[in-house]
């Protein structure tokens, strides 16, 4: 059952994420050629400035979500329904004291900004742009009661559709040459009529399900641990743009998110089947021994460097030639800057492993001080390298204090005092993975790939992709053992399964 759930819930993330992929390609491509630069820029400085106003909700989803897995695994629901009535007044004042720090930061936005633009209608803009965004928390309570059911599928497809449709919108009025302004008012209307449709649908599955307005204080403990996780999770992933923007120009905004785009699509697409994982990873730690956990972890584990090293290696040799395709040339960036957005992707990916266990088993108060660390170190660097190499500046601020805090930090600590184990193989197939990947990278360097138009960059793209896999593959296979038995246990299964279905 629980991998069912687990697998409806990945198959229907994946295809909506690949979908809305889709539109969004378009919508950058729309957006770039559609706005001025200074726009666009502010655009997705908007964003960045948004996810820090997001940080007041204390990280509680994370510790919300905990308590309901376990009171789900209890099937203790009136505990569900106290959780719920809980989130749910916590959200309502949550979403109020945003769109306050909204508006009083929407004075200061002219200063994270070299763009030529009214500081008047920059602000109003932005004060818009966030209770577009804001909207969502006075109606998200429902959905983390069915995240925690791992039913998210059931209205993951309405959910999607409306957004989709969203977006479709603002493709449409950009080309038009409407006024952005009136580009984002939709979205207000739109993210509305999804959650009240949304929640209805929720109301339906689970009748039981009501505000019966208590508010216990013991479903935010350890609140306090995940804050500080959640800033510097902020701090490391959403302070490049502001820098970018605030030292350099808007056209290197441009730069760095159409990179960003691209490399973001595939990782979240990975996040979105590994997060349909952690409830059952969850529920495994909890319920099974930790040989079974540490088994599941392997496997797990290695799959992901599997998947992060095939990544790797097909975004060094075709990202620069897509970007040109699709936005245009005076867009691509060198070789290394290039190197460092792929390593990226590969560390994002190739650590998912560790985020899960984290994530699933609660231990943010364990982490507390690495992701701290990190966060520090991320910022120091790219403030310090920042005018003087531009973007290769922040992503070396990036990749460097990843890779020396939470990397070594938080996998030693799981390894030590969840598993009982030494950390020494886990660091050993990590950096085994890169080397594999650097090796295949150097190729590109002999091979000269002429990609002349989109057709032929197609073309390249399967023939390489398919060999790239195929030599992983058979390389994995060959001198891994998890990733042996991983295989073997799949194969097994699919052979039973068609037993199965034969009698």
């Amino acid at each position: 059952m629980r991998t069912n759930k687990s697998l409806k819930n990945s198959i229907s993330n994946v295809f909506f994420s690949l979908l809305i992929g889709v539109i969004g390609f378009i919508k950058v491509k729309v957006f770039v050629n559609g706005l001025s630069n200074d726009i666009y820029s502010l655009n997705q400085l908007f964003y960045q400035i948004f996810s820090y106003i997001v940080i007041t909700d204390i990280g509680f989803g994370l510790i919300i979500n905990k308590q309901l897995y376990n009171a789900f695994a209890e099937e203790d629901y009136e505990k569900v329904n106290k959780i719920y009535s809980t989130s749910r007044k916590f959200y309502k004042v949550i979403g109020l004291l945003m769109m306050l720090i909204a508006f009083v930061l929407s004075f200061f936005v002219k200063y994270f900004t070299k763009a030529a633009i009214s500081p008047m209608y920059m602000q109003i803009i932005f004060i818009i742009f966030i209770f577009r965004n804001v909207v969502d928390y006075f109606f998200v309570a429902p959905r983390y009661v069915l995240e925690a059911d791992q039913k998210i599928y059931k209205v993951n497809h309405y959910i999607k559709s409306i957004k989709i449709i969203e977006s479709l919108i603002e493709i449409i009025l950009v080309l038009l040459g409407i006024d952005y302004f009136f580009v984002i008012i939709p979205g207000i209307f739109v993210t509305i009529f999804i959650d009240i449709f949304v929640n209805q649908k929720i109301y339906k599955m689970y009748p039981w399900l009501k505000n019966d307005k208590s508010f216990d204080l013991k479903y935010l403990r350890g609140t306090k641990d995940v804050i500080w996780r959640k800033i510097a999770g902020l701090l490391n992933s959403n302070t490049d743009i502001i820098l970018i923007s605030a030292f350099i120009n808007p056209i290197n905004v441009i730069i760095y998110t159409s990179y960003v785009y691209i490399t973001k699509f595939i990782t979240d697409t990975v996040y979105l089947v590994t997060s349909s994982i952690t409830p059952s990873f969850a529920n495994v730690f909890f319920k099974e021994s930790k040989e079974k956990t540490f088994s599941v972890f392997t496997e797990l584990n290695i799959f992901l460097l599997f998947i992060a090293s095939f990544v790797f290696i097909m975004l060094y040799g075709f990202l620069n030639s897509l970007i040109t395709f699709w936005i245009g040339k005076q867009y691509v960036v060198n070789n290394f800057v290039l190197f460092l957005f792929c390593f990226s992707a590969f560390q994002i990916i190739a650590e998912k492993p560790i985020a899960i266990f984290i994530n699933g088993v609660g231990l943010f108060k364990e982490t507390k001080v690495s992701t701290i660390a990190e966060a520090i170190l991320n910022v120091v660097i790219s403030i310090l390298l920042v005018n003087k190499l531009g973007i290769a500046g922040v992503l070396i601020g990036t990749v460097v204090s990843k890779m020396s805090t939470t990397f070594v930090q938080n996998a030693m600590y799981i390894y030590k005092n969840k598993f009982k184990k030494s950390s020494y193989e886990y660091f050993i197939l990590y950096c085994s993975v890169i080397f594999i990947s650097l090796g295949f990278i150097s190729l590109y360097n002999i091979i000269n790939l002429n990609i002349t138009n989109v057709f032929s960059w197609i073309i390249l793209v399967l023939i390489f992709s398919v060999v790239i896999f195929i030599c992983l593959f058979l390389i994995f296979y060959l001198f891994y053992k998890s990733f042996r038995m991983l295989i073997n246990r799949g194969i097994y299964m699919l052979k039973n399964k068609k037993h199965f279905k034969s009698n």
